[in-house]
C-alpha cells in the first residue's frame, strides 16, 4: 500500500465482525441459549416482562460449584447445576 511519504509498505487487513445478540453468539459457539448471560432469569421467562429485574449472575459461585463437582465426580454437570 502506498503511504503519503512516498513509501510502499505491506498491509495485512484483519477482517472481523462483532456479534450483536446472545442468540447468534450461542449458535456460533455451539452453546445453549436457554439462559441469559447476565442475570438469573429462568429460561421459560426469557423475552417476557422487560420491566422485571433479576439477580445478576455470580460466575465466581459457578466456578466454585464446578470445582466441587470435579472433586466429587457424582452426577452429570447439568444435573449438578
Amino acid at each position: 500500500m502506498d503511504y503519503t511519504e512516498g513509501k510502499t509498505r505491506l498491509y495485512f487487513p484483519i477482517l472481523s465482525a462483532e456479534i450483536a445478540d446472545h442468540a447468534a453468539h450461542a449458535v456460533l459457539q455451539a452453546i445453549g441459549s436457554k439462559l441469559c448471560p447476565k442475570c438469573e432469569v429462568p429460561g421459560q421467562e426469557l423475552g417476557g416482562d422487560p420491566q422485571r429485574m433479576y439477580e445478576t449472575r455470580n460466575y465466581i459461585l459457578y466456578k466454585e460449584k464446578a470445582l466441587r463437582h470435579e472433586l466429587a465426580e457424582g452426577a452429570g454437570i447439568g444435573e449438578y447445576f
